[in-house]
């Protein structure tokens, strides 16, 4: 593996199932969902096989067939009363709905289907129990943005926490990712997705990353306290990958949020994914959303043109230098001396210098008392967002979040 450890990384495990960098972390990232029923191990190894890190549509066919595969048996299932196998099909065929959207063109209405497929699945496996769920549209101007509700049954107001993903993460992996363990610790879980992020340019794809992401997170945060359940003193939010920048410009301007946690905290985003993508920043010529396509596949692979593909898209900008130069709007920047509340940064190791350097501005910045947590490779949790650990990741955050709010 390439040594980015002064830059942005994925992490350091270096098994090589798929002897490809950027193929074999979404392949931990899919195994990495196993731990709360996001997948298994020998359904998700059985495609390795069948995937060509040449030729992302590979990948794409072969997670949803066996999505595909799921979700209608779990349909079968369902007729004949079996709930909890039904239910269980469901979240697996959500999952790998999910894995397959992450290496579809953006541009093709194809790959849109899938994330729907995901969001129906998941949908279909909570009308299978008695827990609380909702699947919501929040008012957020002309537009809305969707969001779940997942509580327990239990009476009495509930410590909440909302959360959210980042670049190419969805609502549904989050509950995978956090929710579901949050939800065995007696938590209650508003999942979202903002504006430029997948989950949310499903239904509106024009809709670009903001970098005052304060606004739409103001509008979770009124739905929230609009429920009767919530404890106003007791709401959390939690923000992996890029939504540890959108979780610091939240809490650094909403005193409603009572809790941060940062997976892992970005303050400056420009230097962030420009440590990311390496030397590519520093290409003498631009490429355009016109012209990736005719790179020539020695420069660029098919997968690094779909990153280029999204970064454009995401950001609002239909070329590679201007989608890097609008990335220098968001910052936190001074206001992050706002943030007065208990703080969580978590960090893993192998993500890099740069990584572990705005982690740490951010945790020693804000003026709450903070807590910063550095996963290791020891632990089998130095991955990006600690994917290859989640059990600990989510002991580490539910552990620190009881104490703060009481358990």
């Amino acid at each position: 593996m390439e040594d980015n450890s002064k830059g942005v990384s994925r992490g350091s495990l270096d098994v090589r199932i798929l002897r490809d960098v950027e193929f074999d972390f979404q392949l931990y990232r899919s195994l990495g969902a196993v731990s709360y029923e996001g997948g298994t191990v020998g359904e998700i190894l059985s495609l390795v096989p069948h995937i060509d890190c040449d030729d992302p549509d590979s990948w794409v066919k072969s997670f949803k067939e066996l999505a595909t595969k799921l979700k209608n048996h779990a349909l079968v299932v369902l007729q004949k009363g079996n709930n909890e196998s039904a239910r269980q099909e469901f979240l697996r065929a959500a999952s790998y709905f999910r894995a397959a959207e992450y290496f579809g063109d953006p541009r093709d209405s194809k790959t849109r289907y899938l994330g729907m497929e995901s969001r129906d699945c998941f949908v279909y496996a909570f009308r299978t129990t008695d827990i609380q769920f909702e699947a919501e549209r929040i008012p957020y101007g002309e537009d809305f943005i969707p969001a779940y509700w997942i509580a327990p049954t239990t009476g009495g107001k509930k410590k909440t926490i909302m959360m959210m993903s980042g670049f190419d993460g969805t609502s549904e992996e989050m509950y995978f990712q956090a929710g579901s363990a949050a939800l065995q610790r007696g938590y209650a879980v508003v999942l979202f997705d903002g504006p430029g992020q997948v989950g949310m340019r499903r239904f509106s794809p024009e809709t670009p990353l903001r970098p005052d992401y304060e606004v739409p997170i103001s509008k979770v945060v009124d739905y929230a306290l609009s429920k009767e359940d919530v404890d106003p003193s007791k709401l959390a939010l939690y923000g992996i990958s890029l939504g540890g920048y959108f979780s610091l410009r939240a809490a650094a301007n909403d005193s409603r949020i009572r809790a941060l946690i940062s997976n892992s905290p970005i303050t400056d985003m420009y230097k962030y994914m420009s440590a990311f993508a390496g030397e590519a920043i520093n290409s003498p010529e631009d490429i355009t959303l016109e012209t990736v396509d005719l790179v020539p596949t020695e420069y660029l692979s098919k997968a690094q043109k779909l990153q280029l593909v999204n970064i454009m898209l995401k950001y609002g900008r239909h070329s590679m230098f201007k989608a890097f130069e609008r990335m220098k709007d968001f910052v936190v920047g001074d206001s992050i001396k706002n943030i007065q509340v208990p703080f969580l940064a978590m960090v893993s190791e192998g993500e890099g210098e740069e990584a572990l350097s705005q982690a740490k501005e951010a945790s020693d910045s804000v003026s709450g008392k903070s807590t910063m947590r550095i996963f290791t490779r020891e632990e089998g949790a130095d991955s990006h967002c600690q994917v290859t650990n989640l059990p600990l990741s989510n002991s580490v955050l539910l552990d620190w979040l009881d104490e703060v709010f009481g358990a």
